[in-house]
């Protein structure tokens, strides 16, 4: 009786006004993978509002925890696997790994984000993507596998092709809440980091820390 007495209690958040309207968006969202700040007002106002609820909501019924973090200031909220296993949503078909080339962008990403630091909006475009490849620090890992071959500069076609799969992967970070696009299909790239980007920082620490090494160890252009 006193554990039926404690899922009432527990689950009757549920019946608030503001969770009832906005349950289905929120829930959607964060299975979907989503990581939710500030941007989404009303979800993040609501989490923020019941987050022990909604934490025990996730952690009874799906196995799965409710994360707060923070990074530059800004906190937003996701889900992550527990401790104990990998909760309903280990599924091959709903919890997909990045891709070796997925991580590479990523990560140029969150360079850009540090570069970027003190803008209010990181706000990126094309150009300062193939800046990016032609000048920072890692130039030559970028160049090796994107165009699988280091030169001095490559032509239309080739960016053409490069540009294709940063637009690929931006479109899937954008529905993990890491970007936020600001550019519609047809237009040139254009798009906000969102601080959730650090979320990398913990799933690819040794990568980040040894950059050169994991940029060795991928496949070459014709394969990402």
């Amino acid at each position: 009786m006193e554990n039926e007495n404690y899922e009432v209690i527990g689950y009757s958040f549920l019946s608030e006004e503001s969770v009832e309207k906005h349950f289905a968006d929120i829930n959607i969202l964060l299975l979907s993978g989503k990581h939710i700040d500030h941007k989404y007002y009303a979800e993040y106002t609501v989490l923020e509002s019941y987050e022990s609820q909604w934490r025990n909501f996730y952690s009874n019924l799906y196995k799965l925890n409710l994360v707060a973090d923070i990074s530059d200031r800004s906190r937003y909220y996701y889900l992550d696997f527990t401790e104990n296993g990998k909760g309903k949503l280990s599924d091959a078909n709903r919890n997909k790994e990045l891709t070796e080339l997925q991580t590479l962008i990523g990560l140029t990403l969150l360079d850009m984000y540090y570069q970027k630091y003190f803008d209010e909006e990181k706000i990126i475009r094309w150009n300062d993507i193939k800046t990016q490849i032609l000048e920072s620090d890692h130039q030559e890992a970028y160049k090796r596998i994107l165009f699988n071959e280091i030169r001095d500069s490559y032509d239309e076609k080739e960016w053409s092709t490069v540009e294709n799969k940063f637009s690929k992967t931006i479109d899937s970070f954008d529905k993990l809440g890491w970007v936020e696009k600001q550019s519609g299909r047809n237009e040139d790239l254009v798009f906000e980091i969102r601080p959730a980007i650090h979320r990398l920082t913990k799933l690819y620490q040794e990568e980040l820390q040894n950059f050169e090494s994991f940029s060795q160890q991928l496949k070459n252009d014709e394969v990402l």
